[in-house]
């Protein structure tokens, strides 16, 4: 079985509900739960599951775990 990517190309796979690492500075990355996704403009909005904030930000800052 082929390996898929982990992020894959913007637009084409609804986000909403995965568990993903997002980049919150160039070393920084935080732990969290997709709550919503635009694939439209290609933004998400992440709930961190360690200190219960949001962050919100574009696709391409993710990596998705599962």
């Amino acid at each position: 079985m082929a390996a898929t990517p982990s992020t894959p190309p913007p637009g084409t796979t609804p986000l909403r509900l995965r568990r993903v690492l997002y980049q919150t500075g160039s070393t920084d990355w935080g732990k969290g739960i997709v709550t919503e996704h635009d694939q439209d403009s290609g933004m998400v909005t992440v709930l961190d599951t360690e200190d219960g904030s949001f962050w919100r930000g574009p696709e391409c800052q993710l990596e998705i775990l599962a």
